[in-house]
């Protein structure tokens, strides 16, 4: 393997999927990270363990609009010690650092969704433009999707998150994509106990639908669901208001994730129905702990859990009674009886496999 590597990730701003990913990559490879900013709010690299460098190439933002186009700004033109480098992993959306690279260097770049407010979710996006600016954001989306295709078109190698993000890629930018599911690890999650609460750790956001496990349980005062939230979560303030005076619901956060496992670990089950996901850690991590997922079918999700085996599915369209029903039919015991098809399925996608395949890839 190429002895200098580094990992380019747009930013740590939240302590998720994709964050973690990058966190488990730069350890297994020795490689160096940069991003756009490492915030408070994400994860402590150092703390976790990462010992490689850590290079940031803007600072904090946190308005979205303003975020995006300082980023933009200097990933074009404050990565030039990507020089310095014999391979560069690309992480979200970041790749018009590619210019940056010697010829030489070996570009890959793992994909973990071509960006949705260019693609299959602009119309989402520019509904929420004021009219009067619609015609700039317009201009600046079109932009912003021809670069992106031309950035594309300068990787050596596109590794994906799953069948579903690879037929997304194939579908908006015409490129083909080698599927590298993210990966586990499996010492880290394991089944402790099972105590009294069904577990939600999405991120706080619109797409991720927890809003909707809230009202759920709102209408369940005897079952009790602990909500694992992130300090920059977008959605917070207004989820935290929707369980006001409801003791059954709790929200915690964990300062330098300490404990996320022993919560995953102690759990009767775990809920997770986002808006087509591209891949979803989350429900890999609360397999491996032996506890069943609540899931969607919808997105990435149909690729690693197996319905009655290891959880139970609801809709694509999910409403808050379907939520309900299959709470009340996930009791302790039948969480239990789960256990030994859940650690097995988790461990398809264990680092170790996760490196092998990586190792193949690359070389």
């Amino acid at each position: 393997m190429p002895k200098k590597i580094i990992i380019l990730h747009d930013t740590f701003l939240y302590k998720w999927g994709g964050e973690r990913l990058i966190l488990m990559m730069g350890k297994i490879l020795n490689a160096d990270i940069a991003s756009g900013f490492f915030s408070k709010g994400s994860f402590d690299l150092r703390y976790e363990g990462f010992k490689g460098k850590m290079i940031s190439i803007s600072s904090e933002i946190f308005k979205k609009w303003f975020r995006h186009l300082k980023l933009k700004w200097s990933f074009l033109f404050r990565t030039k010690f990507l020089r310095d480098y014999d391979v560069v992993l690309f992480s979200g959306d970041c790749i018009s650092a590619v210019r940056n690279c010697k010829k030489t260097t070996k570009k890959i770049y793992y994909c973990h969704t071509p960006p949705r407010y260019l693609y299959d979710l602009y119309d989402l996006y520019i509904a929420k433009v004021p009219f009067l600016l619609k015609p700039f954001f317009n201009m600046g989306f079109f932009i912003f999707r021809m670069l992106y295709e031309r950035d594309i078109n300068a990787m050596d190698l596109i590794l994906t998150n799953s069948l579903n993000t690879q037929a997304r890629i194939k579908k908006f930018v015409a490129k083909d994509s080698l599927v590298l599911y993210p990966p586990v690890d499996t010492e880290k999650f394991k089944y402790i106990d099972t105590k009294d609460y069904y577990l939600s750790f999405a991120r706080l956001a619109d797409a991720k639908r927890v809003d909707m496990v809230v009202e759920a349980f709102k209408k369940m005062p005897d079952k009790k669901l602990i909500v694992i939230y992130g300090e920059n979560d977008p959605a917070r303030e207004k989820i935290f208001s929707l369980a006001q005076w409801y003791d059954n619901i709790e929200f915690i956060t964990l300062k330098n994730n300490v404990g996320f496992e022993e919560y995953i670990g102690n759990a009767i089950a775990t809920i997770y129905i986002p808006i087509d996901e591209d891949f979803g850690m989350s429900p890999i991590e609360s397999m491996s702990a032996g506890k069943p997922v609540l899931w969607v079918n919808d997105g990435g999700l149909k690729e690693t859990i197996i319905h009655e085996k290891t959880g139970f599915l609801i809709p694509r369209e999910a409403q808050i009674e379907d939520i309900i029903t299959w709470i009340q039919y996930l009791s302790a015991e039948r969480c239990i009886s789960m256990r030994s098809d859940c650690e097995a399925r988790a461990k398809e996608f264990s680092l170790t496999q996760f490196w092998e395949k990586l190792k193949e890839y690359m070389n």
